[in-house]
């Protein structure tokens, strides 16, 4: 009896004991671990398409530029810096040529809405190797940050389009009276051009002593008039410069007066302005002499004198790209002596224009107004280049008509003038401004006023 009871009473301390240790499990069970934040979103940027314009580098063709504009796509929902853009140009499998453009977005400081689209400015990449295939194809890799600070790049590709056939050369027509001292024209004298791309060319003058030679190409050569009963006469000719080259031919009858002049053959002079002297002794007989200049940048001391004198030749600066030639004749009776001189042209070149019509820089309208087309063509021997992209600006009475800007020279611009309704005469004034940041030209448009 003792026995069972001492077992119940084990059995119930067993019971209570479980159930005290389930009470304390339950109430002390471990806090779960706090949520882990969200991922922050990042920007994903996509190149939705390039537009590729491909061109040559003066009408050589010393080597290509190309123009690229990518339009770019954000989807992520986060704004997007791009950094940096990267091209590569290649034909087939070959890589042509590469070229790095940072800040490619400056008018939006280089950010890409969040769920927007931007384009690129012009992006720019000159391949100045003519030995260089022209490119077929550009890869494109960009380079964005957002606001977590990683590094992102997005890639896309365009063809570039086929070069247009280059354009057809402009030529040009000189035109001169072959004479005699008594300015007589000689008829079937022959005049040729020596040198040059034009050499070859040749023609024979008229009853009048008139020539024409046409299409000739722009350069400097040299010409040579001949006739029978004549010594032959040369001088240097640039084209389109110079549209019109006189000759004076002497008779190789003995002449019973002669002349020695010292310097003749060649001459070379600076850039800038100067003078130099011209001896001419009489070595026989008792004629008079007379002097001429073929250019008006030379200025003679004298024009005409007998017996033995110095003369002072002056030449002025040379304001062009390009060097210059001019002559001095010395003449008398039955003989004559010239001196060719040679100027340096102004060094180094850069971007400088006219803006002409009707290669005038300043003209007149009429009160009533009207319809202009202005040429803006660069000064001869600027690099091709120099100059870069072209906006033109007009005044407010004037409206331009078409495109007001362009990649490359020479360009024109149509503009038209409103009426004027002052009673007194107005200037107008049609300036052009380049990329590079070269001076800018003008043209004025004088308008009479209205009666």
């Amino acid at each position: 009896m003792l026995l069972r009871t001492f077992g119940r009473f084990a059995a119930l301390l067993l019971w209570i004991a479980v159930a005290v240790s389930c009470s304390d499990k339950s109430s002390t069970a471990p806090t779960p671990p706090p949520p882990t934040p969200p991922t922050p979103a990042r920007a994903t940027i996509a190149v939705t398409s390039v537009s590729v314009v491909g061109e040559r580098i003066g009408s050589a063709g010393a080597g290509q530029v190309y123009r690229v504009v990518l339009h770019l796509r954000e989807s992520g929902g986060v704004a997007a810096t791009i950094a940096a853009i990267d091209l590569t140009f290649t034909n087939g499998a070959n890589i042509v040529m590469s070229s790095h453009h940072e800040q490619p977005i400056p008018a939006t400081s280089n950010v890409c809405p969040a769920n927007g689209t931007v384009d690129t400015r012009e992006l720019v990449t000159t391949d100045a190797d003519a030995t260089h295939p022209y490119a077929t194809a550009v890869q494109a890799r960009v380079t964005y940050t957002d606001a977590t600070s990683i590094v992102g790049t997005a890639n896309g590709s365009g063809d570039v389009p086929p070069l247009p056939p280059p354009p057809s050369p402009v030529t040009y027509t000189l035109t001169g009276i072959i004479s005699d001292p008594a300015r007589r024209g000689i008829e079937n004298a022959r005049v040729e051009i020596l040198n040059g791309a034009n050499g070859g060319k040749a023609t024979t003058t008229d009853s009048a002593g008139a020539y024409t030679l046409t299409g000739l190409v722009a350069e400097t050569f040299r010409m040579r008039a001949s006739a029978s009963g004549y010594d032959p006469g040369e001088q240097n000719v640039t084209v389109p410069d110079i549209p019109r080259a006189d000759f004076t031919l002497r008779s190789n009858t003995p002449a019973a007066c002669g002349y020695s002049v010292a310097p003749t053959g060649f001459l070379d002079v600076s850039q800038g302005g100067g003078q130099f002297s011209l001896t001419i002794t009489r070595t026989s007989g008792t004629c008079g002499w007379q002097a001429t200049t073929d250019v008006s940048w030379i200025t003679l001391g004298a024009s005409s004198g007998s017996g033995n004198t110095t003369m002072v030749v002056s030449y002025r600066t040379n304001t062009t790209f390009v060097g210059r030639i001019g002559t001095v004749t010395v003449e008398w009776a039955g003989g004559s002596a010239q001196l060719v001189v040679r100027q340096a042209p102004e060094s180094p070149a850069f971007c400088r224009i006219t803006v002409t019509v009707g290669g005038q820089s300043t003209i007149t309208a009429p009160a009533a107004g009207g319809q202009f087309t202005a040429s803006i063509t660069p000064d001869p021997g600027v690099p091709p280049g120099a100059c870069g992209a072209w906006t033109a600006f007009a005044d407010p009475a004037m409206t331009i008509v078409g495109p007001n800007s362009g990649p490359q020279l020479p360009a024109t611009v149509t503009f038209t003038v409103s009426p004027n309704p002052l009673t007194v005469v107005r200037s107008l004034f049609l300036t052009v401004n380049f990329g590079n940041g070269s001076p800018s030209g003008s043209l004025v448009v004088n308008q009479s006023g209205t009666p």
